[in-house]
């Protein structure tokens, strides 16, 4: 049984995740729904993350595709993962979960960026502006943000031909793509789940406007170097 945190709302991460899950032949699926708290809604000049989903409720979505859902508090998610087990628990929406939720169970989190190297928010644009690889890394989590257990990275290539937000939208379908794969991984043993903590890093705030600019001229000057093309 295959366990997905996610939020109590539409949200598209999620949604695309339980498509691919059902797809790849994963039907034992059960969404454990946190509430959704409305944060303030920073807006930056270039966005990088897809956000149209399908505006169908959790409740809706579980009906049609014939999947369980359960909502819960945060502060009762250990609990629930005590008394309900699952054999993977994956993230495909939430917050900053409790310190002993991480702690107590084994939970694989997707992050858009290339671990131990680009931790926090705006992680492909951080890359972007301080020179570090562009990539995407699974790993269970921990008690501090974006360390735990590796349990796979890659890197992102940026082409020639590519924009901004090309090359950001395959980061995005990495990071989908890299969580259901993480399933095999674990299973087959081929995850080295060596720390990731690593102090040289710190955690990176949301990217002020001001670097927004820098950062795509920095794009720019990384996809002109380039010289690799896609392959069609």
């Amino acid at each position: 049984m295959i366990g997905i945190i996610t939020y109590d709302a539409p949200h598209r991460k999620t949604q695309d995740l339980i498509l691919k899950l059902l797809l790849n032949g994963y039907s034992d699926i059960h969404l454990v729904v946190i509430p959704w708290v409305k944060r303030k809604n920073h807006q930056p000049i270039f966005k990088h993350r897809p956000s149209k989903r399908t505006p169908v409720t959790i409740d809706e979505m579980c009906k049609r595709l014939n999947l369980k859902f359960f909502r819960v508090g945060i502060e009762n998610l250990n609990e629930y993962f005590l008394k309900n087990r699952f054999e993977h628990i994956l993230i495909g929406g939430a917050g900053i979960l409790p310190e002993d939720l991480a702690k107590n169970h084994k939970i694989v989190n997707s992050h858009p960026g290339y671990l131990p190297n680009m931790k926090g928010l705006d992680a492909f644009k951080w890359a972007i502006y301080q020179g570090q690889p562009i990539g995407v890394t699974t790993h269970y989590i921990s008690d501090k943000a974006d360390e735990g257990e590796l349990i796979e990275k890659t890197i992102v290539p940026i082409y020639f031909e590519d924009t901004f937000h090309s090359v950001a939208y395959r980061v995005y379908e990495t990071e989908v793509e890299m969580l259901v794969n993480s399933i095999s991984q674990i299973e087959n043993k081929n995850a080295p789940l060596e720390s990731l903590e690593d102090n040289r890093y710190v955690a990176n705030r949301r990217m002020p406007h001001q670097l927004e600019i820098v950062m795509m001229d920095r794009f720019e000057e990384l996809r002109k170097k380039s010289k690799s093309f896609r392959k069609i």
